[in-house]
Order: structure tokens, then sequence, then C-alpha cells
């Protein structure tokens, strides 16, 4: 049996103790061992290398690349990947079938017409009127501004007005995130509004149009002309010629008086000559609305004259031969 020495038992601890302190190592490399990210989405201008992978160590805040632009995304290849881990020491290796990765920025977006009351601003500053529609002219997608800005963060860096203050051309800033800028050429029209007054609902003729078939809306100044109603009391107790829709331009030629006495109908023709009125019935020939003159036939003498509908079944002959009708 041989004989163990105290030099041979210290020999073998030693041995011992190193192959432990090696298994452990081996475990805590693995352990910590850097792995690619599921996804990758940055909020920052800038990606860092705790964006790509986990278990990166005190290198996390480093910087690798510039960030997309808000909202966008950009590919990075598996090389690239591979080049960045080597730079950082990381104990990461590629899986085979690895070609490229998608990093994407979030963004906060809006759209063109989002910048539609700034645009009022600054033309309402050199001089247009304040009451205007704008129209932008074209559609600009995939517009985004980045996480924490907002619209009041876009500025212009020049702003334009036509010398008939109808037109604009701008260029508008939106900011990118730490503190960098692209710039957005934009330009439109700009109509002057003016309040005038339309139907709430389908008006058919014949029905008498009451105040609450009415409101105000807005409508271009360029579109209204010397026909155009402008006041609610014109339209109060009056009918429409043909069925009107709402939203639209009321015509003075849309409306007309309610039909009162229809053609054809029997009515009271009254006759004023001096201090005497008389009355006889007569036959409406055509249909007519308070105020508005007719031809009326008398049931006698078949004579026809002139009348003016002052209500229903009532009106008054004003043709220059009243006394001769009176007296038949």
């Amino acid at each position: 049996m041989p004989v163990i020495t105290k030099a041979y038992e210290a020999s073998l601890k030693a041995i011992r103790l190193t192959a432990l302190v090696g298994t452990v190592l081996s475990a805590a490399t693995a352990a910590h061992a850097a792995t690619l990210k599921d996804q990758i989405v940055v909020e920052d201008a800038m990606v860092r290398l705790s964006d790509l992978f986990n278990d990166v160590g005190a290198n996390g805040d480093t910087v690798v690349m510039e960030a997309p632009a808000p909202g966008k995304s950009d590919q990075l290849s598996a090389f690239e990947l591979d080049r960045i881990a080597k730079e950082y020491k990381l104990d990461w290796k590629r899986p085979t079938l690895l070609k490229r990765i998608t990093v994407t920025r979030d963004g906060v977006p809006f759209s063109i017409d989002d910048l539609i009351p700034s645009v009022l601003d600054a033309a309402e500053a050199q001089g247009a009127p304040s009451d205007v529609e704008v129209r932008l002219f074209g559609r600009k997608s995939g517009l985004y501004l980045p996480e924490g800005a907002s619209l009041k963060d876009i500025s212009f860096e020049s702003f334009t007005l036509s010398q008939r203050k109808d037109r604009f051309s701008a260029v508008a800033l939106i900011p990118t995130g730490n503190g960098q800028t692209t710039r957005l050429n934009i330009g439109g029209t700009l109509e002057e509004m003016r309040d005038v007054p339309m139907f709430t609902r389908i008006v058919s003729p014949g029905e008498v149009i009451r105040k609450s078939d009415l409101t105000w809306g807005k409508m271009a100044a360029a579109r209204i002309n010397s026909r155009t109603v402008l006041n609610m009391s014109d339209l109060v107790g009056q009918t429409v010629r043909r069925p009107e829709r709402p939203g639209k331009l009321i015509s003075t030629n849309d409306i007309t008086v309610p039909i009162i006495i229809g053609k054809g109908s029997i009515i009271t023709m009254m006759i004023r000559s001096g201090a005497m009125v008389l009355s006889t019935n007569g036959r409406a020939l055509e249909n007519g609305g308070t105020g508005d003159t007719i031809r009326v036939m008398n049931t006698k003498s078949k004579q026809t004259v002139d009348a003016r509908v002052i209500k229903p079944g009532l009106a008054e002959v004003i043709s220059s031969n009243t006394l001769n009708l009176a007296a038949r």
C-alpha cells in the first residue's frame, strides 16, 4: 500500500481546487453569455449595445449606431452584429441561419392636416383673414415625431403668403430627436369662409320652413353671390320649389311662398271700389301663395282678372276693370 505523504496530500488538494474554480468560472461565463434580443425597438436617436443584446455588462449604454428616423426601421446584417460583439468582447455566437435583424424606432404618428392650426396662425400673422379654410396640396403619409415630442415642437423655417393672401408655401422643421430636425415642404390654399343658413334636413316642396329646420354653416366666400340667402329670417315661413338637401347654399331661386290657393279651387274674389267692398266667387287658374298675383276667372261672367292672394280662399282683384266686373 503506497505511503501518502503530506506533500502529496497538498498537491492533490491544489488539483481539486483548480478544477473546482474552473468549473465555477465556466458556469459563470455560460450564465452571462450575451443573447440577441427578440425584438429590437428603440425610442432614442441612438442605438445602444443593450438595445441589441442581453447580458452585456458595463458596456450596456455604449452607442453602437444611429437609430432610424422616428417610426421607421433599418436592417442590421449578421456580419455587423458579429463585428459589434467582437468589438465589445461579448460572449456571443452568431446562429447559422441568422441573416439580418430589424431595428425599429418608436414614434408619435401625425398627419399633414395636423399642421393646419399652425398654418392658420402663421397666415393670420401675415395679414390673412382669421376666418379661412386651409386646403393642403398633396397627401404625405408616414409622418412621425420622436417619443416625447408633440405638434408644438414643429416650427416653420419659412412661410410665404401670396399677394392676394389666398395661397401659401412653407418649410416645416420636424424634430427627429437629440436636437435634430428634418425639413418638410408644404403648400396650399386659403379660402375665406362666411356663415350662411343651411337646412338641417331634406325639405320638400309645400313644407313650410321653420327656424328649427335651419342652422349656420361655413361656405367659401367665393361661392356666395347676389342670389345667396344670407339671413334665416328670409327663409322662415317659405317653402322650396324642389327638394333641398342639408349642407348646401340656398339661393333665392330655390325658395317660394307656400301655396295657399290651389289651381282650380273655388275662392272668394274681393273687389274694392272706393269705400265699397264687393265679393264674388271665382276659380283660381294658377297656384298662389300669400302676396302672389294669380289669374282668377269669375264663375258667373267667365271674365278673367288678376288678383293678389290674401289668405287661403281669398284674393283681392287688382285689375283695372274692377268696376265693370262688380257690375256683372
